[in-house]
């Protein structure tokens, strides 16, 4: 399992962007440790959380003309399809694949496109001026 500890390391230098990555990896933490009754709901609350973080970040990006947007965002996309496949998975019983996701697929996810995508997009927004 893959447990992800929020601390200022983990910052990309944006202070919305930093909010939403926060409030991702404490949710995450949740639902790992959530019982299987309380599970579904969380996922629901992690879904809806990362949609709108996913979009806020796609916002930043338009209104600082960050170049590489297309690339970014069709990360976002693939993701958004995953997450909906996985939910589909859930309502269908399959418990055991949506904790998996929840528990290894999204915090190796999170980190290595933070390090990536999401430092080079606040590099952009704080050179800009944002």
């Amino acid at each position: 399992m893959t447990t992800l500890i929020w601390d200022d390391g983990m910052k990309v230098g944006n202070a919305v962007m930093d909010a939403d990555h926060q409030a991702f990896v404490e949710l995450l933490a949740v639902a790992a440790r959530a019982d299987d009754a309380e599970f579904p709901a969380l996922l629901a609350e992690i879904a809806t959380h990362l949609r709108e973080h996913l979009a806020r970040e796609e916002e930043l990006m338009r209104q600082h003309g960050f170049p590489p947007y297309p690339i970014h965002k069709h990360e976002h996309d693939r993701v958004r399809l995953e997450l909906e496949g996985i939910e589909k998975r859930l309502a269908a019983g399959n418990l055991m694949l949506a904790r998996g996701y929840v528990r290894e697929a999204l915090p190796d996810w999170f980190v290595a496109h933070k390090n990536t995508m999401d430092s080079a997009t606040a590099g952009w927004i704080k050179a800009q001026g944002g």
